[in-house]
């Protein structure tokens, strides 16, 4: 962790404050590394990397408040950005939902920080890369993804008083083996990149892939369905977004309106907001500078709880537990959930299923109801039969329409490891593999 850094940060925060003089300011500012090697046909084609900033100012005149943004950090665009803001800010009408900036906050320390990931050269890049090539090149196959590393430091700061500084580092290496029709996927997060082995993510997305030709089509209908963890993230991604925000809640557009402290879901199904775990990068504070609360959202199946900002919870007389995203949108969400792991393995959920289909990931889904949580989207890179505990042959690809609350209320089996994916504002949640009843497959696909 950069000392220096942090300091900037703070010096620059100092700054927009005494600019805007006596009228209240909050600063936040994003700083981010991010470095990208991208490849396909077996060879490297793209290197990137890029240091960026992003300063969004909100001042508070009354009950009037307004936002001006910019990616400098020298004096004279600063200035000029919080004049934007303020000049703003007195055109806006009165928001009666506008409360004032709050005082100093304590944190709890994380170590979001990973120094191995923040040094990792092009060169570490590119030579995991080759690894991973070489094992397609050997399998008559072509390898095309990407190895990312990115290093992001937020700050929220006030003019009274309030400066919460985090920085965390995420890695990221994605392979697609492929020959003709043929494809098979694997995809690794880690905020250790040292943690990431490109060669076995290569082995799996080649065997995926080689299991892969000649694939038979697959009837529509409701199936026992085995998901490996990517795919789970996909249907777990939206419950996050849709399910559990208190805006949502107090407007009547959640299940939870009506299912808070009901049973919704399988009893084998418990979900925690879990903000402190090490193996989840989240800050110990929410975009309004309060301190995030770690929240039991479902247990054994029944949703106990919602996540707020200061608003939301002052409306639904509840105690706030630090979960605002951006204002002046009223909204909050979890930044780091994870799921309770269960006592099977996707091998075991294979040999315990008489006749199913197991999916590696999804892409192209969207969200149809937001009450229902009933989603759409289609099967990819690795979609096979499963029938008397074996993996039989390979099927075309499938779209499915089906409920989120659906999904996780027909739960067999839970995996009992773990693996992350990436959620909303720098977070991300961990997730088991699942094996599912009654999945609906609703057509076929082209492809």
């Amino acid at each position: 962790m950069s000392t220096n850094s942090k300091t900037e940060m703070l010096e620059i925060s100092k700054k927009i404050i005494d600019l805007a003089g006596k009228t209240d300011v909050e600063i936040m500012i994003w700083k981010n590394n991010f470095s990208l090697t991208r490849y396909a046909e077996n060879y490297i084609h793209q290197n990137v990397s890029d240091t960026s900033y992003q300063i969004r100012m909100r001042p508070i005149i009354g009950k009037k408040s307004a936002t001006a943004s910019t990616n400098r950090i020298d004096e004279k665009s600063m200035k000029e950005t919080l004049l934007t803001a303020i000049e703003t800010t007195r055109l806006q009408k009165d928001n009666n939902k506008l409360l004032p900036l709050p005082d100093k906050q304590q944190y709890k320390k994380v170590n979001n920080y990973c120094t191995k990931t923040d040094q990792f050269s092009p060169m570490q890049r590119a030579e995991g890369i080759s690894k991973a090539i070489a094992i397609c090149e050997k399998n008559g196959l072509e390898g095309a993804g990407i190895f990312s590393t990115n290093t992001t430091e937020t700050v929220i700061a006030n003019s009274k008083g309030l400066f919460g500084y985090d920085i965390s580092t995420k890695a990221e290496f994605s392979i697609t083996a492929m020959k003709g029709a043929e494809s098979g996927w694997r995809e690794i997060v880690k905020k250790n990149v040292t943690k990431i082995d490109t060669e076995d993510a290569a082995r799996i997305a080649c065997k995926k892939a080689l299991m892969s030709a000649y694939p038979l089509e697959l009837k529509p209908g409701k199936y026992t369905v085995i998901m490996e963890p990517a795919a789970v993230a996909e249907f777990v991604m939206f419950l996050l977004w849709k399910g559990f925000n208190g805006m949502d809640y107090l407007e009547g557009t959640t299940f939870l309106t009506e299912g808070l402290h009901k049973k919704i879901f399988s009893e084998k199904f418990s979900i925690y907001e879990d903000p402190y775990n090490p193996d989840i990068s989240s800050q110990p504070f929410d975009y309004e500078g309060m301190p995030v609360t770690p929240v039991k959202l479902v247990e054994q199946g029944v949703p106990k709880n919602f996540v707020t900002n200061r608003w939301i919870a002052k409306q639904a007389k509840v105690k706030n537990n630090g979960h605002a995203i951006p204002l002046p949108r009223q909204g909050a969400y979890p930044f780091a959930m994870r799921i309770e792991k269960g006592d099977s393995s996707v091998e075991q959920m294979i040999k315990n299923t008489k006749k199913g289909v197991l999916v590696t990931h999804f892409h192209y889904s969207n969200l149809i109801d937001p009450i229902e949580l009933l989603t759409t989207g289609m099967t990819r890179d690795g979609f096979f039969m499963v029938e008397n505990g074996e993996i039989t042959k390979p099927l075309k690809n499938m779209r499915f329409t089906e409920s989120v609350i659906n999904v996780f209320s027909n739960i067999v089996e839970i995996g009992n490891t773990y693996e992350m994916a990436g959620g909303f504002f720098g977070g991300g949640f961990l997730v088991p593999a699942m094996k599912i009843d009654n999945f609906n497959f609703s057509s076929g696909t082209e492809f």
